[in-house]
């Protein structure tokens, strides 16, 4: 073979070669894309007949000091709260307890409490509040609320309290912090007046279901009587059992609309003239004689507890009040709260009610009751076994809230004035029970 056909045989064959190589590189490629997983997006640009979905983003790593972690954590509390009471005693006892509770749970959020004279805080919350200052809480009574709310130094929070957490309280405590449908207040305690009995006189299973058999106990014996206060608010429940009622939705008495405030005023009418049973209106006379055992049976609220627990020991007991013609006693409640100042901030706010929320949780409530003795407001609290408390929480399910109605003021005087003129017989419970709702009405222009 000459020398230029060897030259081009080897030529040729490396040039066959080189086509063979690229065939198998370009086939290879084509075997790694169909088995190589699908992109995650598509170019439409390559094909713009393809809708396609925004690419989703990465997820983030989240690490034990990422930022993106403390949402899922509790948010630690810091700061401090000032509370205003007049609690003193084995109620500041109570207190003190609450708030050393308080600081195991949130050591980061202090509480300090102040004490001030019953008789000044109320005015000195005010003044403070209207300056930008004062506490972010204060402890007080139900019937502050109208006084309060009215000059705008008490915050609503219905808002922030859910149905939850308002059905965790007795239901008339929670009610009687609201004012004109606002809630302005989470309730601590409350008080009612229910029927003590001596257990030395009447035994319990011989206690009166009615209004009715109260009388007859008495008719049986003296000894088994009872002493009534005659005042209204310690009568209000015996109003609602006969079925009357005493305001309708916009202040206006309406107790002669019905025969029920009558019909009450005749049964106590007829109690005051049954030996045994006392209906006065001088509460110390009244209370001395339920101390001598004269009679078995005494209308009063927990504010007597301790006396009497004092005079009869275990033989004291306390029972629902007697049912009337028309459904079960439905005495007044009023209640202690929990309220919280609208002048500091929102953050501060906030604080307030999370230890508002502890103050009236079940474990505060049980430390109320057990070391101020008072009635918890909290459905689920602990009564310490005590059958006193336990006695006055029954009454309290068919309680219902006091008025607050402005109107209430003028009702008193005249409400008193008409158990007097019955009682007295200078006249008639119907004309009593109509002249004192006319001179109610007509003394607040309704």
């Amino acid at each position: 073979m000459t020398q230029f056909r060897w030259r081009l045989f080897w030529t040729l064959t490396i040039l066959l070669v080189l086509m063979l190589m690229a065939v198998l590189v370009m086939a290879s490629r084509q075997t790694e894309a169909t088995s190589a997983p699908l992109p995650s997006a598509i170019r439409t640009d390559l094909d713009p007949l393809v809708e396609t979905l925004p690419a989703a983003a990465p997820t983030p790593l989240a690490f034990a000091d990422s930022p993106t972690n403390s949402q899922s954590s509790p948010a630690v509390l810091v700061g401090t709260v000032k509370l205003w009471h007049s609690w003193a005693g084995n109620d500041g006892d109570a207190l003190t307890a609450i708030v050393e509770r308080f600081h195991q749970t949130s050591p980061n959020l202090q509480v300090e409490t102040e004490f001030i004279e019953y008789g000044e805080l109320a005015r000195a919350y005010t003044v403070a509040v209207k300056d930008g200052e004062g506490p972010d809480l204060i402890l007080a009574p139900n019937w502050w609320i109208r006084e309060l709310a009215a000059s705008k130094v008490l915050l609503p929070i219905g808002n922030q309290i859910t149905a939850q957490e308002r059905a965790q309280f007795v239901p008339a405590s929670i009610e009687n912090l609201v004012w004109e449908g606002i809630l302005y207040g989470l309730p601590t305690d409350y008080e009612l007046v229910a029927l003590y009995f001596n257990q030395r006189l009447l035994d319990e299973i011989d206690l009166p279901n009615t209004a009715d058999d109260m009388i007859r106990l008495a008719e049986e014996s003296p000894s088994q009587g009872a002493g009534i206060y005659a005042s209204f608010y310690h009568l209000a429940w015996g109003i609602a059992a006969y079925g009357g009622q005493l305001f309708d939705e916009d202040g206006r008495v309406i107790l002669e609309q019905t025969p029920g405030a009558a019909e009450f005023m005749t049964w106590l009418q007829r109690a005051e003239g049954t030996p045994g049973i006392f209906v006065s209106l001088d509460y110390g006379m009244l209370m001395d004689r339920f101390k001598k055992e004269e009679y078995a049976l005494f209308v009063d609220g927990p504010w007597s507890v301790g006396e009497l627990r004092q005079r009869f020991g275990e033989d004291l007991g306390v029972t629902t009040l007697p049912a009337g013609q028309s459904g079960p006693a439905r005495p007044w409640l009023s209640a202690d709260g929990v309220f919280l100042n609208p002048a500091t901030t929102i953050e501060q706010q906030d604080l307030a009610l999370t230890f508002a929320r502890h103050m009236t949780n079940a474990e505060s409530a049980s430390t109320i009751a057990r070391i101020a003795g008072r009635l918890p407001a909290h459905r689920d609290a602990d009564l310490n076994g005590d059958p006193l408390l336990a006695g006055f929480a029954k009454q309290a399910g068919n309680a219902v809230s006091q008025p607050h109605f402005a109107e209430l003021d003028e009702v008193w005087g005249y409400a008193n004035d008409m158990i007097t003129q019955v009682l007295r017989g200078s006249a008639t419970p119907e004309e009593a029970v109509l002249e004192a709702s006319t001179l109610i009405n007509e003394a607040n222009g309704k």
